[in-house]
């Protein structure tokens, strides 16, 4: 399997508006009609339609991070609460060693369909360790603060329905920090908005000063 997301030039964490844009763009540059009768492009024509129809389908792009990008893909069985926290600090690890770059989409859905799976969420009930629980969970709070407002929600509202916090005060700083984020996240969609409606107040005040 090819890396759709190379094939158009987008970053993984790219939304549907950049990942049309760039379909659109490499479809229209690479167009048979344009590169004539070029196996090799033709080809690679046909893998730009092939991405997008991927990675324009929510679902479809879900599978495909689950196949491709998700970081537990070559992960052994797990059979213990230790071998869940070491996972959960190996994720962290990597997030911060691929910074802005990681999937942020692959790995909600790494804790959620392999870290915290049934079976594992299973083992954590059983073995009733609260030490490695709480190691665990103060694990999760460091990766969702590396997430952005809207996957860090996902995320943190999965962790209350199936691995909720019980320390009080964990559950606390983690609403400050999605707090913050949600402010950070409307603000940096719509400042430019905000900006030209105070452009248009000021020409107003100036247009009818004079």
């Amino acid at each position: 399997m090819e890396d759709y997301y190379q094939i158009l030039r987008v970053h993984p964490n790219a939304s549907e508006t950049t990942i049309r844009k760039a379909y659109r763009k490499l479809a229209l540059q690479y167009h048979p009609d344009k590169t004539g009768n070029s196996e090799e492009l033709n080809s690679y024509f046909k893998k730009i339609n092939e991405a997008y129809k991927v990675l324009s389908n929510a679902e479809q792009r879900k599978q495909f991070h689950l196949q491709y990008y998700s970081p537990h893909q070559y992960e052994p069985l797990i059979n213990n609460s230790n071998e869940i926290l070491i996972v959960c600090k190996k994720l962290l690890k990597q997030i911060i060693q691929q910074g802005d770059y990681i999937n942020e989409e692959a790995v909600v859905l790494s804790i959620q369909s392999y870290i915290l799976n049934e079976n594992n969420l299973q083992i954590l009930i059983t073995e009733e360790n609260k030490f490695i629980q709480q190691q665990i969970h103060q694990e999760l709070l460091q990766i969702i603060n590396k997430l952005n407002f809207l996957n860090g929600s996902v995320l943190f509202n999965f962790l209350m329905q199936k691995f909720p916090f019980t320390d009080g005060s964990e559950k606390k700083l983690l609403i400050e920090i999605l707090k913050k984020k949600k402010q950070e996240y409307y603000w940096d969609k719509y400042k430019f908005f905000l900006a030209l409606l105070i452009a248009i107040l000021i020409c107003l005040g100036i247009y009818s000063i004079t």
